[in-house]
């Protein structure tokens, strides 16, 4: 059922990755609303103020880009609308016109063009993203009775608590918060309250209690915020204490319970009908990426670069412009920005968040692997100073200060850094989490002994399943750790033996060592059974292939999992591709990707190894090609396309 729900939804959204050509190929809907374009959509008209503040500057009116994604990387959220516009106006009925116009025009106050423009998508007003969006349109006129009704009448099209959430805003916009908190409380009663745990899902509820454990958090923060801003004290602590159990680092909900104590209201503007459409446009937002993840991961589909949804981005960058005060969202936005090598965009949607925020310190955090990923080291460690000047007692940003120290070469700064933060934790799970950050600056100085010494200590206060594979993958680089490494690996590969990301810790940390290499492999080929799109795993057993000197099949896996990281390249994986280059006489590439490697940011002691390497090449004996163990598996790919 709730598969079929996801993909509904899918198909009601649906072009992901299509590019823009393909969206002016639908014919309009023969409608009423649809039949007097010149009203509904304006050719030339600018869009909303709300809607331009992440435009690039001096940007020309007639700017294009070869897809939407292109657009979402710059945050064009003013040309998402311009080309919405044209778009339609030449017949397209794709729904991220559709929501762009609509949100420009409801932004606007052109209540008239606005239902004009749902009634363009397939279905007219009947059709499913006119289920989602009415409602607001409704509240906007005045009409807030209606737009609940309207809710009801399309719920079964969303999962819980989607409609529940949509009916308490519309209540919400309108000032009607006994009717919202009375929506809310109802839904907050139906809902699995229980945070999901750090382990990987094992079961149905398990998998359901992760996949919801976002939509949860969102829709308990805004019960929480109506009872607050009601005055239910008690009502209203009860909810921040749940979102704090799914998100206890949450600096809105300790601002929030601090402002609850000493009898103020919630820092967070009361809705409008602006700032309601924007909320739920990233409630849909975070409900349709998760759903086309599913289906990618469901039909084994390869990442492709840029955003996991384009869909979902566009809903996003739209819904944090209506909604100004959506600062979370907003740090969430410019960071899949960041990560879909959108780096302009990202740094002018971070920038529209306001140096009073609470998110301040945190939005420091963002400049700085920005200027990072821009390699102006400079700039990104005057970033973190910022951070660290506004983190006040707030432990995690000086832990992530220290890791901007980490990523720019600076131990140290770091460690001093992960000192400080370690002194301010007090829960052991907590203070885990940074000495296992500090484990891996040591690590990524070089300094092995130090870095098993603090994956031990983290160890022994919090043994959670995180915690352990830390440990795996500190000690299993640690001469004198090796043993122990994998013995844990051990464990928790007997708790999950079917977990792809347990058995590449066990696998992998196997073959470091001659003597794992055969019990490695034949594990890996399992995780790589399983996990057929997990470019850890795919280098893995990539890389054990070239110790059994198998330097052809080991090139079509460790290229697959370059492929797969393009997003995020990765240093290890760059280096294994160029050993193998290298050992099939490839001595050109062997260099290039080695550079690309050194681009990425090694560690201490594989920076080492790579400048070795540009310079002279490989001048340690090639590994012997040996039989490969027999696996009761499919044989092994022999060519990349076999992949």
């Amino acid at each position: 059922m709730r598969w079929a729900i996801l993909a509904a939804t899918i198909a009601t959204f649906g072009y992901a990755g299509a590019t823009s050509d393909a969206f002016a190929q639908s014919k309009a809907p023969e409608s009423a609303a649809a039949a007097d374009p010149a009203s509904a959509i304006e050719q030339g008209v600018a869009p909303n103020d709300l809607l331009r503040m992440t435009s690039p500057p001096n940007a020309a009116p007639d700017r294009t880009y070869e897809t939407p994604e292109a657009a979402l990387q710059q945050a064009d959220i003013d040309y998402l609308v311009r080309e919405g516009r044209r778009q339609l106006a030449e017949g397209s009925t794709d729904a991220v016109w559709i929501v762009a116009v609509f949100a420009d025009d409801i932004a606007s106050g052109r209540y008239d063009d606005a239902r004009a423009v749902l009634g363009r998508a397939p279905g007219g007003l009947n059709s499913g993203v006119s289920d989602m969006l009415e409602p607001f349109l409704f509240a906007a006129e005045g009409r807030v009775d209606r737009g609940a009704e309207r809710v009801d009448a399309a719920a079964d099209n969303l999962p819980a608590p989607l409609p529940e959430v949509a009916r308490a805003l519309v209540f919400e916009s309108a000032g009607r918060l006994q009717e919202a908190a009375a929506v809310y409380a109802l839904m907050v009663e139906r809902l699995d309250t229980t945070p999901p745990g750090d382990a990987e899902p094992q079961n149905t509820e398990e998998f359901e209690r992760a996949l919801n454990a976002p939509r949860v958090t969102h829709a308990v923060y805004r019960a929480a915020l109506v009872s607050h801003r009601l005055g239910r004290r008690e009502e209203a602590r009860r909810y921040y204490d749940i979102v704090a159990g799914f998100a206890p680092r949450s600096a809105d909900v300790q601002a929030n319970i601090a402002r609850l104590n000493a009898g103020q209201e919630p820092f967070e503007a009361a809705l409008t009908p602006v700032s309601a459409t924007g909320r739920w446009l990233i409630f849909l937002s975070e409900y349709l990426t998760q759903a086309e993840m599913l289906t990618q991961m469901l039909s084994q589909q390869a990442p492709e670069p840029g955003f996991a949804s384009e869909n979902g981005t566009a809903l996003l960058q739209l819904g944090v412009l209506l909604a100004g005060d959506a600062n979370d969202w907003r740090l969430y936005a410019a960071q899949q920005a960041l990560g879909a090598q959108g780096v302009d965009g990202a740094q002018r949607i971070i920038d529209q968040l306001p140096a009073t925020s609470v998110f301040a310190p945190d939005a420091e955090i963002v400049r700085a692997s920005i200027q990072l990923e821009r390699n102006n080291d400079d700039a990104a460690i005057a970033a973190a100073e910022r951070a660290l000047g506004l983190a006040g007692d707030r432990w995690s940003v000086i832990a992530s200060v220290g890791d901007i120290y980490r990523r720019a070469g600076h131990a140290d700064r770091a460690i001093p850094a992960f000192n400080r933060a370690l002194e301010m934790a007090t829960t052991p799970k907590d203070r885990a989490d940074v000495l296992g950050w500090r484990a891996y600056a040591h690590r990524f100085a070089g300094n092995l002994s130090a870095a098993s010494a603090d994956a031990r200590a983290a160890y022994e206060i919090d043994p959670s399943v995180d915690t352990r594979l830390l440990y795996v993958s500190i000690l299993m680089d640690d001469p004198n750790g090796w043993n122990e490494g994998i013995a844990m690996a051990r464990a928790l590969f007997a708790e999950q033996p079917d977990s792809v990301l347990r058995l590449n810790a066990l696998g992998y940390a196997l073959i470091q060592r001659p003597e794992g290499l055969e019990e490695g492999y034949r594990l890996l080929w399992r995780g790589f059974n399983y996990g057929q799109t997990d470019y850890a795993v795919i280098d893995s057993l990539g890389w054990a292939y070239y110790l059994y000197g198998h330097f052809e099949q080991a090139r079509a896996l460790i290229e697959r999992a370059n492929d797969l990281s393009v997003n995020d390249p990765n240093a290890e994986v760059l280096d294994h591709l160029g050993d193998i280059y290298w050992r099939l006489n490839r001595r050109d590439d062997a260099r290039r990707v080695w550079r690309q490697a050194l681009d990425a940011r090694p560690d201490a002691i594989r920076r080492r190894d790579l400048e070795q390497k540009v310079q002279r090449g490989l001048t340690t004996p090639a590994p012997r090609r040996r039989e490969l163990p027999q696996v009761n598996l499919p044989d092994a790919p022999s060519q990349r396309e076999d992949l």
